[in-house]
């Protein structure tokens, strides 16, 4: 018999196995780690604010006056790494919890904090007579290091310092799984009813529904959500803006925002949440709260994201390897939707999905 449910993959290459090994966690329903709250591809730029869990960021990040992994002030948090950047990191001023992990340079202002052990594969330039930091590895130069501090420096092979993280495999397999959530097929209506959808999950396991990006802008409501239900809301569009209107009924880690096709994504509201946008730029320009584990193409604004990992259960997770077979067999058996586009005249489209067995 074929199942078609939930199969967590066995890589956790996004559980932050970087120098040194993370804590332990066993991966959610999209393959990460619990305690990763952000994963950002490309670019991570961030003036202000805060991130309650792991950040991991495969370009180049620019922070200042913002914290990281907060949360790290538990002994939970501090044997595992904090931060995770692929290229340079700029941090002006603010707070890193646990180990932080550099590929390439690091440059420091007055007011930069580590609370834990960092590894930088190349430069380090300290703009500070002190650096707060439990000991600093590197595999380059390091400048204006005051004399005092100077044994708290090491120069190692910069080959043994690696993030741990393959950010092209991971935006790849969760490409590929966005993919999959938006091609799950849609039955039934919900309806708007003053500027807000409303949306009845009628206490199933999952509800997967689309909507177009205009749809967002509404205030949108959730009802009827059982403890174990999980909402997946696949959002249509390459731009979208979420605006700064209210989240009704969104409880905590149950709701998956997915958006396949999305380039540039703005949010300046509050909402219980995680965000599946592995091709898009998330911007916060004036700010926002998600609560919720976010996966983007690039991070742009000042936007706090809190730590509340995504509990969904019967998603699709299969091994990278396994997609293309997948894919194939799921249009096989006519599992796609014919028709994916939302029908603006009915508003939102929802479909409570069970477990498939075929014999």
């Amino acid at each position: 018999r074929i199942w078609i449910g939930l199969k967590l993959s066995a890589i956790t290459a996004t559980g932050l196995l970087a120098l040194p090994t993370a804590h332990a966690y066993e991966p959610n329903a999209l393959g990460l780690s619990s305690s990763l709250n952000l994963l950002a591809f490309g670019n991570f730029y961030a003036p202000s604010s805060d991130v309650q869990g792991q950040v991991a960021v495969g370009g180049n990040a620019a922070f200042t006056g913002y914290s990281i992994n907060t949360k790290g002030v538990t002994p939970l948090y501090t044997t595992g790494t904090g931060l995770t950047v692929g290229g340079n990191l700029t941090f002006g001023a603010g707070g890193v919890y646990g180990n932080t992990v550099v590929g390439g340079n690091l440059t420091t202002g007055t007011g930069a904090s580590f609370l834990g052990d960092v590894w930088v594969g190349n430069d380090v330039t300290i703009n500070a007579s002190w650096l707060t930091a439990d000991a600093v590895r590197y595999g380059g130069t390091a400048f204006n290091v005051n004399k005092n501090q100077a044994e708290a420096f090491t120069k190692v092979d910069p080959s043994t310092i690696q993030t741990g993280i393959n950010f092209a495999s991971e935006q790849t397999r969760l490409t590929a799984l966005s993919q999959s959530f938006d091609s799950l097929a849609n039955t039934g209506t919900s309806f708007l009813q003053n500027s807000t959808f409303a949306l009845n999950a009628n206490s199933a396991n999952v509800a997967v529904c689309d909507v177009n990006a205009a749809d967002v802008g509404y205030n949108l409501s959730l009802g009827s959500l059982a403890a174990n239900t999980t909402v997946v809301i696949n959002v249509h569009g390459e731009t979208v803006n979420f605006g700064g209107h209210g989240y009704d009924g969104f409880a905590l880690g149950q709701v998956l925002f997915n958006l396949p096709d999305a380039k540039s994504i703005t949010f300046a509201s509050s909402v219980n949440a995680s965000f599946l946008a592995p091709q898009a730029t998330f911007y916060t320009p004036i700010g926002g709260l998600i609560s919720g584990q976010v996966v983007v193409a690039s991070w742009s604004g000042s936007g706090q994201v809190n730590d509340a990992a995504f509990r969904g259960t019967m998603i699709p997770v299969p091994e990278p390897s396994e997609y293309a077979l997948l894919l194939a067999g799921l249009a096989m058996i006519g599992f796609f939707k014919v028709d994916r586009r939302v029908n603006r005249a009915s508003g939102l489209q929802c479909r409570i999905h069970q477990p498939v067995h075929r014999a």
